[in-house]
């Protein structure tokens, strides 16, 4: 069966495709981005509704996102807490967690588009244990701007190039990594320069607080 025969069923292409989203959090090898891109081009090409591959797009995302977050909160802190190793990173998610505070669900949200970002922050969001409803509203936001921006990208390919499918498919993946590598790269980057400032107030602040040598006490003849 071709993939325009598959197609056919629209409902059927719909579901496939949010199975294949839900778990590629788990197993990031499967090509969920490229389902959902290629559904963009074939909706560009009338087989199917853009409307209906975001919603199935972005359910694949949202349940695979909560099963990486119920994973972790559950099973992998225990795991952690047997080796020294696994401690001292969990302390180290807690602390990353608590430093971004309000921005939690920006960097969330921002990590979607990082390759792997998604999986790695499922994982680390329920290590530091972020409620499971918080983070469901979180992941369903990241979840539909992601699939808006995938299912878009396919569309806007399929529109402007008369290319055959897997061709357009393949432009729209190309440059959803690359979106993905800058996004990553710029997230490293803003990253490395807040702690280059936080280390630069804490130096000045252990300079102030550092006391004064006493000065000698001169005897007037």
């Amino acid at each position: 069966m071709d993939l325009l025969s598959f197609v056919a069923v629209p409902a059927l292409a719909y579901l496939v495709m949010a199975a294949l989203v839900a778990v590629d959090a788990v197993v990031p090898a499967i090509p969920g981005e490229v389902a959902v891109i290629s559904s963009g081009a074939l909706a560009a090409a009338g087989h199917l509704n853009v409307a209906w591959a975001i919603v199935a797009a972005t359910l694949g995302a949202l349940a695979g996102d909560l099963a990486v977050h119920g994973m972790s909160r559950k099973a992998l802190p225990g795991a952690l807490e047997r080796y020294r190793l696994g401690r001292r990173l969990k302390t180290r998610i807690t602390e990353a967690h608590e430093r971004m505070g309000s921005t939690s669900a920006a960097a969330i949200i921002a990590a979607r588009f990082i390759p792997l970002g998604r999986t790695t922050m499922s994982a680390a969001a329920g290590v530091a244990g972020i409620p499971p409803r918080r983070f469901a509203v979180i992941a369903f936001a990241a979840g539909l701007i992601w699939s808006s921006w995938a299912v878009g990208l396919g569309y806007v390919t399929g529109s402007v190039t008369d290319a055959p499918l897997w061709l357009q498919v393949a432009i729209g993946a190309a440059v959803g990594v690359l979106v993905g590598v800058w996004a990553g790269a710029a997230h490293t980057i803003v990253r490395t320069r807040r702690r280059m400032t936080e280390r630069a107030r804490a130096a000045e602040a252990a300079e102030v607080d550092e006391p004064s040598p006493s000065r000698p006490v001169e005897l007037v003849a």
